[in-house]
């Protein structure tokens, strides 16, 4: 009997619009960015130049970051609750403190601009802060680039290592981080930063407290593939490897790097073992160490990716589409085991992040192109975070389905 119920049960939800429907839910949204009254009042805030451009979550705080490209930006690392009954316009608070957030001045290691974080098993957050003002025709290096890390249980920097020179150019652009580290292996933990402008990647070494760069043609940007149009706005960009999303650790101790261009239509790969070990990772002559997986075809440019280890769903934001993508990387990489999880050319314009926090999918989307090369309406919803379970945003499509 208790069968049938359940049974009944399903078959009435079924038919209920929205249930067990794959796709995002709308979590938090701004018109404008605003800030606690003791961090706006503190120092010069311009609203309208303040962009959020990643969310990620640790427990019951949801991290959002705020790069200083535009002046008026009083916190560049900030946080929301994630159990708030507000959900939208939400005060940003600045993250561990508003201090350190403040521009530095002198030999001050406060931070200048950070575009996304990663979190770790470890209950450490990860980023790099670019240390570049990067306002429209006055780019300013304040500081030089550094990886921060942050004890997320104390709230303190426990590490700021500065990049070597040798590791940047003078195009280098640094704006996402993942993380290679397991709960046993906090002390030997890798960071991978893909330098979009500069082509190439920089891998640190925690135990080490070293850095290198890795140099591969496949980090540059394709050239049928730089043409954009969001938000009935046309542009081109020439940005190479935008993101890097790692699988689960393999039976040979590595992990599988999945990596591609903005402007690009191409997913690429490599073996962790490459990147961590800095003579193979340096060497000139590849050979076969980093392989073409997949050509997604026409309008697939994405911008940032994650990989949920347990499924093997990799999640990437599709920003001609305004769109999320998945793929089953237990499943050939085809153009057809690739779908569209979630689509709306209104809503979903510019997925600039997209992190995995624990069963969780998290994407923020904000019209970047329009604010960039048209002009945002601050009276509308410009800013949304959104959140599913993976497996519930995935049913229904074809990164559902398990190969034999």
């Amino acid at each position: 009997m208790t069968w049938l119920v359940l049974v009944l049960i399903f078959g009435l939800l079924a038919l209920i619009p929205g249930s067990f429907c794959r796709g995002l839910n709308e979590e938090f949204t701004w018109t404008r960015i605003s800030y606690a009254a003791s961090i706006r009042l503190a120092e010069s805030y311009i609203y309208e130049n303040n962009i959020p451009m990643s969310a990620n979550r640790w427990r019951n705080k949801l991290f959002v970051t705020v790069p200083r490209r535009r002046p008026g930006i009083p916190s560049t690392l900030n946080f929301i609750w994630t159990n708030t009954s507000q959900k939208h316009n939400v005060p940003l608070i600045s993250y561990p403190n508003f201090a350190i957030n403040q521009l530095p001045t002198g030999d001050s290691d406060g931070f200048v601009s950070i575009y996304r974080t990663a979190v770790d098993p470890c209950n450490r957050l990860w980023m790099v802060d670019t240390g570049t003002l990067e306002y429209p025709g006055n780019v300013n290096r304040l500081q030089q680039p550094a990886v921060v890390i942050i004890d997320l249980l104390t709230d303190q920097i426990i590490r700021r290592y500065e990049l070597r020179p040798l590791d940047i150019t003078n195009r280098t652009s640094l704006a996402t981080m993942v993380v290679d580290v397991t709960p046993a292996t906090c002390n030997s933990a890798y960071a991978y930063m893909p330098d979009l402008s500069g082509f190439g990647v920089v891998v640190y070494s925690f135990q080490e407290n070293r850095s290198w760069r890795v140099s591969h043609n496949y980090f540059s940007p394709d050239a049928q593939a730089k043409d954009f149009t969001i938000g009935n706005v046309n542009f081109q960009l020439n940005d190479g490897i935008f993101s890097l999303s790692l699988s689960d650790v393999k039976p040979d101790g590595h992990r599988n790097a999945y990596f591609h261009s903005l402007a690009g239509t191409h997913t690429y790969s490599v073996s962790t073992h490459i990147l961590k070990n800095r003579r193979l990772a340096t060497r000139m002559d590849h050979g076969n160490d980093f392989m073409v997986e997949v050509n997604r075809g026409q309008q697939t440019q994405a911008s940032a990716s994650d990989l949920h280890r347990t499924s093997g769903i990799l999640f990437l934001g599709l920003v001609n589409q305004n769109a999320l993508a998945c793929w089953n990387s237990f499943t050939p990489a085809t153009p057809d085991n690739f779908d569209i999880i979630y689509k709306d050319d209104q809503k979903f314009q510019y997925p600039c992040d997209v992190k995995i926090s624990g069963d969780d999918v998290i994407v923020i989307t904000n019209a970047m192109p329009v604010f960039l090369f048209g002009k945002l309406n601050y009276n509308e919803i410009n800013f949304r975070i959104w959140i599913r379970n993976v497996y519930e945003a995935i049913r229904d499509t074809k990164c559902a389905m398990r190969p034999f």
